[in-house]
């Protein structure tokens, strides 16, 4: 390869690198939604079943 079509090769790498860089941070962030949502959820359904059971959800410690 001459020197012109290797720099144009790592010049496409490195984009297509930054790119998946972006897009690994935009699934970080989706992930850190979904398990926010996630725990919300759960404790909606601990409410919930603690309504079913007569009594009120008890706080679990982790």
């Amino acid at each position: 390869m001459e020197e012109d079509e290797l720099r144009k090769r790592i010049e496409e790498l490195e984009a297509l690198l930054e790119l998946m860089n972006a897009k690994y941070e935009e699934m970080k962030r989706d992930n850190e939604i979904l398990r926010r949502a996630l725990e919300e959820l759960r404790k909606e359904n601990e409410l919930l079943r603690g309504k079913e059971n007569g009594g009120g959800a008890e706080e679990k410690t982790p």
